[in-house]
């Protein structure tokens, strides 16, 4: 669980947008350097230049990709907090950090213009730099220390708990993950291409493709239903471990066959710890504003202020 974790904390910064093959990095023309605000700020490096921006302005270009702008403004100011959070967590109290540290990506304008289209991208610009502006500066603690971020695109209909090692994740229910674009999907699998799959991860036991889907068991769920522990032959894996083999979009699995294949089905978009952005997005329609929404999914945090 520890281990796995840790991974997660790196990945929690991954763009909604998956199918654009951005670099990360802002482009040249995008970024000027000369605002005269105060406080920490994030050094990008364009043609040898070292260009320093604070972190409301780097904010902008990192939550273009992570969350989709047509989301509710409070959903979106959540997400601003847990982004910054981030990067105050990385800096650990230093005046500055250079981006190639943050593992962020950072959309530049010229890539948000693509992403959004050209009609809608001042509407969309402007929406996303008033929820920074309406959050500036605050960030999440939990007993006085930024907190490891985590979000998901869509959690199961429920979040999960993080144990010992992160207290403040709690499982939260969260219906409006099924509202989510892609929340559930399927995929279908020869026996032969899953074992291949299978014998693909690093420590596999060889299994036989005879022996699929027979020899699959789910051992162990966890409270919000993503798959703890799987048996595949004489071997058991992690949830996570076949998740990736298998190129599935989160680890609340099921496996049946049909028709000598193998259908997996397959819930939630992401992790599924922390906040769900399509879960806040739906509470957010029911009066929920940013605070609350971040409480809603954290437990015993707070919302400090640089």
């Amino acid at each position: 669980m520890k281990r796995f974790l840790t991974v997660l904390s790196l990945m929690i910064m991954i763009p909604y947008v998956t199918t654009l093959a951005w670099t990360g990095r802002l482009g040249d023309g995008d970024i000027t350097g000369l605002s005269e605000e105060e406080g920490p700020r994030v050094i990008v490096v364009r043609n040898q230049r070292e260009v320093p921006l604070s972190v409301e302005e780097f904010l902008i270009h990192v939550l273009a990709g992570q969350i989709p702008a047509e989301y509710g403004k409070e959903t979106i100011k959540a997400q601003a907090v847990l982004a910054r959070t981030y990067i105050y967590r990385e800096m650990d109290g230093a005046d500055s950090i250079y981006e190639e540290a943050l593992d962020m990506d950072a959309l530049s304008r010229s890539q948000m213009e693509k992403l959004w289209g050209s009609r809608d991208f001042a509407k969309n610009y402007e929406k996303l730099t008033e929820a920074i502006e309406e959050t500036r500066g605050l960030f999440l603690t939990y007993e006085g220390t930024p907190i490891e971020p985590f979000f998901c695109r869509a959690g199961s209909g429920s979040t999960r708990s993080g144990g010992e090692e992160y207290p403040y994740l709690k499982e939260a229910q969260s219906p409006g993950d099924l509202k989510a674009d892609g929340f559930l999907s399927l995929a279908v699998f020869l026996p032969r291409t899953m074992a291949d799959k299978i014998n693909s991860i690093p420590g596999a036991v060889f299994v036989e493709a005879s022996s699929l889907p027979e020899e699959i068991q789910i051992v162990e769920r966890d409270g919000a239903g993503y798959v703890k522990k799987v048996q595949i032959g004489q071997k058991t894996y992690s949830g996570e471990e076949v998740q990736y083999a298998l190129g599935l979009p989160s680890s609340c699995y099921s496996f049946e066959e049909v028709d000598g294949k193998i259908r997996v089905t397959c819930k939630g978009i992401g992790h599924g710890y922390g906040f769900s952005q399509a879960g806040a997005n739906a509470l957010e329609a029911e009066g929920y504003d940013f605070k609350e929404l971040l409480n809603y999914y954290f437990q015993n945090v707070e919302i400090a202020n640089y």
